[in-house]
C-alpha cells in the first residue's frame, strides 16, 4: 500500500451518466446498479482525467492509503474489456467515414497553395505553453477550443479566431486540474473582455466547457461565456 491520489465517488452526486466512463483511458470506471464505480484501485492512475467529464462533480481526487498503479494490468483490463462491444459506448471512438464531395483522388501528390489568410496572431496557442502573462490575452476576446475542433470546423480562423486569441487544449487526455489552474491563472492575471469555448460533440469532449467556467468562477471575475458544440462532421450542432 502505498499513499497515492486515487479517484473519490460521491454516490450522493452520482446519477449513473456514464459520461466519465470513456474519459478513463485505463478502464478503471465502470456503471453497476445505476452509480459509477471503481472498478479496481490498481487501473486508476491518479492523474484525473475524468473528473472534466462529469456533469454533476460527483468525481474528485484524493490522497489515500491504496494499492500501487499497474500500467500493464490497466493495459491488459482495457484490451478484455473492449468499449465498442460493451453497455457504454463513446461516439468519439466509433469509426466512420462520411462523403465531403471534394475530388480527393485528383489532389493527391499536388502542393496546396491557398488565398486564404491565416488569422492567428500570437504563439504559442496551447494551454500548457502559452505564459498567462502574454500580451495577446490582455484586453483580449479568447477563444477557447478543443484541439479536435480545428481539423472538424472548416472555417475557424474566419469565424472563430478572426478578432479573438484562441488557446487549444485536449479535455480528456490532459490533467484537468493543471489545466484548470491555469486557466483561473490566466483570468485573474489579465482583463479578458469575454470567452468562447468551441468543444466537440463526443461525450470526452464536454469537460472543456465546464472548465472554463470553473475556471471563471474561481478567478471571482463576470466574464461573459458562450459555448459551441461542434458536430464531427464540422457543423455548429448548439450554441448556449
Amino acid at each position: 500500500m502505498v499513499k497515492r491520489l486515487l479517484i473519490q465517488i460521491d454516490e450522493e452526486l452520482c446519477t449513473g451518466c456514464g459520461n466519465c466512463v470513456p474519459g478513463c483511458a485505463e478502464g478503471a470506471l465502470q456503471i453497476i446498479v445505476g452509480k459509477v464505480r471503481l472498478v479496481s484501485e490498481t487501473f486508476c492512475d491518479g492523474l484525473g482525467a475524468c473528473l472534466g467529464e462529469c456533469p454533476e462533480e460527483a468525481l474528485s481526487l484524493n490522497e489515500v492509503e491504496a494499492v500501487e498503479f499497474d500500467e500493464d494490468a490497466a493495459l491488459e483490463h482495457m484490451k478484455k474489456k473492449k468499449l465498442a462491444s460493451e453497455e457504454i459506448s463513446c461516439e468519439g471512438s466509433e469509426s466512420f467515414t462520411y462523403s465531403t464531395n471534394h475530388q480527393a483522388s485528383e489532389n493527391r501528390g499536388v502542393v496546396p497553395t491557398s488565398d486564404l489568410k491565416s488569422e492567428l496572431k500570437h504563439w504559442p496557442i496551447k494551454l500548457k505553453l502559452i505564459s498567462t502573462q502574454h500580451s495577446s490575452l490582455n484586453d483580449s476576446s479568447l477563444l477557447v477550443a478543443a484541439d479536435c475542433a480545428a481539423l472538424a470546423y472548416p472555417s475557424l480562423h474566419t469565424d472563430f479566431i478572426n478578432g479573438k486569441t484562441p488557446i487549444i487544449v485536449c479535455p480528456k487526455f490532459e490533467d484537468y486540474q493543471a489545466n484548470l489552474q491555469k486557466m483561473t491563472e490566466i483570468f485573474m492575471a489579465n482583463y479578458i473582455q469575454d470567452v468562447s469555448v468551441l468543444h466537440m460533440e463526443v461525450p470526452c469532449c464536454h469537460g472543456l466547457s465546464r472548465l472554463v467556467a470553473q475556471a471563471i468562477l474561481n478567478s471571482g471575475k463576470e466574464i461573459p461565456l458562450r459555448i459551441y458544440e461542434i458536430g464531427v462532421k464540422g457543423n455548429i450542432k448548439r450554441v448556449s
